[in-house]
Parts: C-alpha cells; sequence; structure tokens
C-alpha cells in the first residue's frame, strides 16, 4: 500500500510541481493531467478511443478526487480511492492480462521517478545511497 501511495505523489507531483526558478511555469488542467498520462500509457496496453475516453474520465475523476477530499496527506483516502480507480481501470479493460500489464506500466513509472535525482527524492541529509 506504501508503494501505492508513493505512486500517487509522484504521479501528481510530475503534473503539479512548480519551481521558484521557473516563476512562468504552466500549470495543467485536471483534463491535461489526466489525457498526459493516457496517451502515454495507451499505446502500450492497445487501447480503441472509446477505452482511451473511458480512462481519461476515471483519472480526472480520481485525480478531482484526490484534490477534492485533500488525500495527499491520507494514506487511507489515498488508498480507497486508487483501489476505486484500479477497480474501474479493470473493468474498462475486460482483460486480466492487460489489467496485469497497466499495474506493471504503473509500477515501472513510479520506479523512473524514484530513480530521478531531484529535490523530492532527496531527504536532508543529502542523496539517497542505493
Amino acid at each position: 500500500m506504501k508503494s501505492r501511495t508513493l505512486f500517487f505523489l509522484m504521479f501528481l507531483s510530475c503534473f503539479t510541481g512548480s519551481y521558484a526558478q521557473q516563476p512562468a511555469a504552466k500549470t495543467f488542467t485536471v483534463e491535461e493531467r489526466a489525457e498526459t498520462f493516457v496517451t502515454h500509457i495507451a499505446p502500450k496496453l492497445s487501447l480503441n478511443k472509446t477505452q482511451k475516453d473511458s480512462l481519461t474520465t476515471i483519472y480526472v475523476q480520481y485525480i478531482d478526487d484526490v484534490e477534492k477530499y485533500h488525500a495527499m496527506n491520507n494514506e487511507k483516502v489515498v488508498t480507497f480511492l486508487m483501489n476505486s480507480r484500479d477497480e474501474k481501470v479493470k473493468k474498462l479493460l475486460h482483460d486480466q492480462v492487460k489489467f496485469d500489464k497497466y499495474l506493471l506500466l504503473l509500477a515501472d513509472m513510479k520506479n523512473q521517478r524514484d530513480q530521478q535525482p531531484g529535490p523530492q527524492n532527496q531527504s536532508p541529509e543529502g542523496p539517497k545511497m542505493h
């Protein structure tokens, strides 16, 4: 469950993070963030247009709920919202193999974000040693 929470926080930080050094940073709407995510994973899951649109709707609702309930600091709420989102995705895909691939894609994206150097991945003591 902690990995899902971390994935969510990393996912959200990719789309909402702004840095003081970039005063003119563009803020993305919920719809843009969801579309960007779906556009990234859709080819890997071989989704048709209807499935892409439905997946975008699922992620828009998910992001809206997270923001609405201020869930980022509440692991129980985040877990509930993620489980709800994943159940909807599972029903949408109608295929356990595709759903398993979807979960692997999420895990890979989380791992890539964890490996990227940056302020969100460094502790006050300095870079993490693996």
